[in-house]
This record gives C-alpha cells, structure tokens and sequence, in this order.
C-alpha cells in the first residue's frame, strides 16, 4: 500500500511540475544577437553597434563592451563597464514585423551609489517612433534575474526596433546582460 501511494504523489507531482506557466497565445520575436553569443576574434560584439575599442590603446581601458562566459544562456553574455572616462553602449536597430507588447532579458549588475545603467527601446513605422519602452538599473544584484520591460501601445504598425543599452556614469559600475527577446502577447 505504501509504495502504490507513493506512486501516486510522485504522479501528481510530476503532471503539476509539467504544466506550462505561460499563455500559449504569446509569441516571441527574434532579436539579432540578442542572446549575445556572436563575437569577432578581437571580442567585439557583432550585429550591435557600440563604443568599444578592444584594439584601441589610449591610456584608459576601451573595452567597454566585454565578451563574459558567465552566461545565464548559452555560452556568452555581455558586460558593460565604465572606464573612468565615458560610459559604455550598444545600439542594435532592425526590421520586425509584429508590434511587441515587452523586452525580456536577464540581467545582474554592479552599480555605483547614485548610479543607474538603462535600456531603451524604440519601435518606429518609417522614420517615426511611435512607441518605446524604458528600463533603469539602480541597484546591484549578484546573480541573474529576469526583466521584462513593457512597450507602449498607442500605434498598431510597426517595421523596426531600436534597443540601446547603457552602462553607468560612475566607477565600479557593471552591467551584465544575456538573452533579450521581444514577446507579443
């Protein structure tokens, strides 16, 4: 009797710990690189425009924009430190077909008393943005969390996006990024 009630929980177990949490009327959108996983050979992030310099040698660090293993997925993630002298970006616009409702992502992140690192989305029709979504970082967390950033809704047609990330203004700041995908729910 005890192993056939044992059975039983580990069943119900099971069927609950299967059970999707999500909506199955939520779609994702790619982003470019949004996992963070295409470097160069210099480690220089690829697809994203950024102020990074790993092969310039002024007497301050231009490596802003860092290739770091510890991924929360896959096999990289991307870090963004300040130098001392300016604070570190990456911009990545591209054509999208739907209206996104949220970015999520993962980020954990060392920032400086009174600092703040953000990430900004903008989705246009044409040349005019139409709707954006704003993310500010002012505390510093260890390990990964989940973010999701909610999109503005005003326009119905959208043809591109437009995400830029930006580390902080103050010493010691790091900001640590992986996995960014648009949802449309």
């Amino acid at each position: 009797m005890k192993v056939k009630t044992q059975s039983i929980i580990i069943l119900v177990m099971l069927t609950f710990l299967s059970c999707k949490k999500e909506s199955n009327n939520q779609q994702t959108i790619a982003i470019p690189n949004g996992d963070f996983e295409q470097w160069d050979n210099n480690q220089d992030l690829l697809i994203w425009q950024t102020n990074s310099c790993s092969a310039c040698v002024p007497p301050f660090e231009t490596n802003i924009v860092q290739q770091v293993t510890n991924a929360e997925n896959g096999k990289f993630a991307a870090k963004f430190v300040y130098n001392n002298v300016y604070s570190s970006y990456a911009t990545n616009k591209f054509a999208i077909s739907l209206h996104p409702t949220s970015l999520t992502g993962y980020i954990k992140s060392t920032i400086a008393n009174g600092d703040t690192a953000m990430i900004r989305i903008e989705l246009f029709s044409g040349n005019n943005i139409v709707d954006n979504g704003n993310f500010y970082e002012t505390s510093s967390n260890a390990n990964y969390r989940k973010i999701n950033i909610p999109i503005s809704q005003t326009a119905t047609n959208v043809d591109s996006a437009s995400i830029k990330i930006v580390g902080g203004k103050k010493q010691n700041t790091e900001l640590t990024i992986d996995n960014l995908v648009f949802l449309k729910n």
